[in-house]
């Protein structure tokens, strides 16, 4: 069994790669050892032997009366599949065949009543459970210290309901993305979250991760979507109802977003929707002299009261370039004409729009946001930048293997922060990442607010054939510090997992750890759900 059947990203059969151009471009900037790369392992090293499983033949026994011997699985294959996630050092380390941290077996049920007699089984036995959505987690989530059960949720995929009286659809935790908006879609709908991962991940997952969609500044993120949900926990069941508001004491399945697993296995959610024309969008996008001048477009477009884009995303001028060079446009006479007329490389800024909804709506909005762009000198670009940068949302993912097969490391970094800080910390952190020997940085907003916006932090630098896991984690960690100082959050939409655990006390303070793990006592008194340093949980 090859190691890279484990780590990649997304289906089996698809590789992306690189254009001549692109790939000649980045040789030249990441200057990779041709003696190194040439070794560097491809996926194609075999996984080493993994620790051994300690589930009891007792307990394996009950767990293949529960859910059917063909649904229960000690190989080390699935075994290592289910223990690692997409955060960059795993990937690293299972280049080389080593997955550690490992659960004990994976486990498959088909329906809720399975779900409660494993939970049941294994509290009995002090046994850890580690809920498994579709493995695309970059949190370290799914690490399994204390081995356990992965808890594999993908046979619980029926859509139970979809109501457009109510506007809400019902369904299992199991769900993928394109199966729930091809049902949607196919009815005039959307559920409007979609995440890079959308084609990869889970209903569920996105609700423990508390994720946002690349259209989440129109439709939310998942706990402005979510309208209730079912959780097996070790202590009994929790179900809420999809009222469109209530007063009924705090939203308690809200206690479930984020948690990624640390309370109990979310099992079924009911979930806004949306009704959906695409051809009723409208797109647009603009190129801006520099990032502040974007920035302040994005701003007062969010404070301005006429509506806002489903979708809106800000380029900063090293994304911007780079992009310019991936696409084959630097140097051409679209380049030469915008250096012309004084949008310069490494200084100007790009921004892509979509409005969804009633096609005069979405005009009248995009009509007054290219008012403000004009007046903050934004040229306008037309839809053509958008509608390429649609064209590979979700399969620029697959590049980060492509990549790392050249030798090149590339990872990112996401947060949160008020508009009177986003400057600030765009600066700082942009500049201890540049700091690292022959790093870029490329920067982006994607998801924007009144009082606010994220900025996701995209990193390229050789990998260090000689020590690369120790300067990883000492370069990835002073960047969550650059972060942390400047005023950003932990997280956005990743979540906390392991990977941001020993900030959370700096985050939430003593008083919130002491409540976290009051709630976690409330809902799993053994400790048995994810155990092992998840949010900064002991």
């Amino acid at each position: 069994m090859q190691t890279r059947n484990i780590y990649k990203w997304g289906s089996p059969d698809v590789e992306e790669k690189l254009p001549e151009h692109t790939l000649k471009f980045l040789e030249g900037q990441f200057p990779v050892d041709k003696e190194f790369k040439a070794s560097f392992p491809k996926g194609e090293l075999p996984l080493s032997p993994l620790k051994k499983s300690k589930i009891t033949t007792t307990t394996l026994t009950k767990l293949k009366q529960i859910v059917g011997k063909d649904y229960v699985s000690l190989d080390d294959v699935s075994r290592a599949r289910h223990s690692i996630g997409k955060f960059y050092t795993e990937i690293y380390k299972a280049r080389f065949g080593e997955v550690t941290d490992v659960v004990d077996v994976v486990v498959s049920p088909k329906n809720e009543q399975e779900v409660i007699e494993i939970i049941a089984l294994a509290n009995a036995g002090k046994i850890p459970v580690i809920p498994y959505g579709a493995g695309s987690t970059v949190t370290k989530a799914l690490q399994a210290p204390k081995g356990g059960i992965s808890l594999d949720l993908s046979r619980l995929n029926r859509i139970i309901e979809f109501n457009a009286i109510d506007s809400t659809v019902t369904v299992e935790a199991g769900v993928y993305g394109p199966v729930l908006e091809k049902h949607l879609n196919e009815r005039g709908y959307t559920c409007g979250h979609f995440p890079q991962s959308f084609e990869f991940s889970t209903v569920g997952g996105w609700i423990a991760a508390k994720g946002a969609g690349q259209a989440s500044t129109g439709y939310g993120k998942i706990e402005d979507i979510l309208l209730s949900l079912t959780a097996i926990t070790p202590s009994g069941k929790f179900e809420s109802k999809a009222y469109p508001a209530a007063s009924i004491g705090p939203d308690l399945f809200r206690l479930f977003l984020g948690t990624e697993g640390s309370f109990g296995v979310i099992t079924k959610a009911t979930l806004k929707i949306r009704k959906f024309h695409p051809e009723n969008s409208a797109k647009g996008s603009f190129i801006f002299k520099n990032f502040e001048k974007a920035v302040e477009t994005m701003r007062d477009v969010m404070q301005a009261g006429f509506g806002k884009p489903h979708f809106f995303r800000i380029q900063d001028p090293e994304e911007t370039d780079i992009s310019f060079h991936m696409s084959g446009l630097h140097g051409g006479k679209e380049d030469y004409f915008l250096r012309f007329i004084g949008y310069k490389p490494m200084e100007r800024s790009l921004m892509h729009i979509i409005i969804d909804g009633d096609p005069a709506y979405a005009k009248e909005v995009l009509r007054k946001i290219k008012k403000i762009a004009k007046r903050n000198g934004g040229f306008s670009t037309g839809e053509s930048p958008v509608n390429k940068w649609l064209h590979q949302r979700y399969s620029s993912a697959y590049l980060r293997d492509y990549l790392m097969d050249e030798g090149i490391r590339i990872d990112t970094l996401e947060t949160a922060v008020s508009w009177s800080n986003l400057h600030g910390l765009w600066e700082k952190t942009r500049a201890y990442i540049k700091s690292h020997e022959n790093t870029s940085c490329m920067v982006h907003i994607s998801h924007a607010y009144e009082n606010g916006a994220n900025l996701y932090f995209i990193f390229l630098s050789p990998i260090n054939g000689k020590n690369e896991i120790t300067d990883f984690v000492k370069f990835h960690k002073g960047i969550i510090d650059s972060i942390h100082k400047h005023g950003g959050s932990l997280s956005h939409h990743h979540g906390i997992g392991r990977m941001l655990s020993p900030w959370m006390e700096s985050e939430v303070g003593k008083e919130g750890l002491r409540v976290l793990s009051s709630i976690k006592k409330t809902f799993d008194p053994k400790g048995i759900m994810n155990p092992g340093g998840l949010l900064g949980l002991k």
